[in-house]
């Protein structure tokens, strides 16, 4: 009887009982603007779907996991640690380019902390394409978007 009753809990709730994954949506705020310019701003409710996993979590078609990329192209160095209290996930890209003449870098930079006890989710996107050509970096566009919110 006791192993009918544990086998019954695992398939009603896969993702608790083994750990493996987990689906969740959140909804919340996200607020997006170019940077230095605060008129900019953009405020809107959205929801968003997390996929998580043991070794990494796909949000909102981004992946995070513990693994780099180097190529000749760009640089990808992302981290995710999951505990019993928090979700945690980095991702930061950049690449260079040359564009008319001009070194183009571009960087990419997303920081996500869930709390898993209070099921609040923050998550921070920084974008910034810098011209390198001259010694003294001019900025081409950056903007950041962050969003928080709760998870079911």
């Amino acid at each position: 009887m006791k192993t009918i009753f544990i086998l019954i809990l695992i398939q009603l709730f896969p993702s608790f009982a083994l750990g493996e994954n987990m689906n969740l949506l959140c909804k919340g705020e996200e607020a997006k603007y170019i940077e230095d310019n605060p008129r900019s701003k953009r405020v809107a409710i959205k929801s968003i779907g997390i996929q998580i996993y043991q070794k990494g979590m796909r949000l909102d078609g981004e992946w995070f996991e513990s693994k780099s990329d180097l190529t000749e192209d760009y640089l990808l160095e992302k981290s995710y640690l999951k505990t019993n209290d928090n979700i945690i996930g980095t991702r930061n890209f950049s690449t260079n380019s040359l564009i008319e003449g001009r070194k183009i870098k571009t960087v990419k930079v997303d920081n996500v902390e869930i709390n898993i006890l209070t099921n609040k989710i923050y998550w921070v996107h920084k974008f910034k394409r810098v011209d390198m050509t001259d010694s003294d970096a001019n900025v081409i566009y950056a903007y950041r978007k962050y969003f928080r919110g709760t998870c079911r």
